[in-house]
């Protein structure tokens, strides 16, 4: 059996900068995120390949958080309608 060697390679990355990961827990969150986005695309502080890619990731979770919501109002319907359904079924 022969043994093997495997070589590791460092990639030298540019130097980009970093900025805080926003809260985006609504549209609104979203919203601005993609406003700022687009300023910077529009300024060259962002590819416009990269701000694209990063738009469409925006967009999924504007729809995601449209879906949640859609999801928790009818979940809070329907229980609402089996306590009034519950209260009209006592004697």
């Amino acid at each position: 059996m022969t043994a093997r060697t495997k070589i590791l390679q460092v990639v030298e990355m540019p130097d980009r900068t970093r900025h805080p990961i926003p809260r985006l827990a609504t549209a609104a969150d979203v919203r601005r995120e993609m406003a700022d986005l687009y300023r910077q695309a529009r300024t060259g502080q962002v590819e416009i390949g990269d701000a694209s890619r990063l738009a469409y990731i925006l967009t999924q979770l504007a729809t995601m958080l449209r879906i949640d919501d859609l999801e928790q109002r009818t979940a809070a319907l329907e229980r609402a309608l089996r306590l009034q359904n519950e209260k009209a079924a006592k004697p």
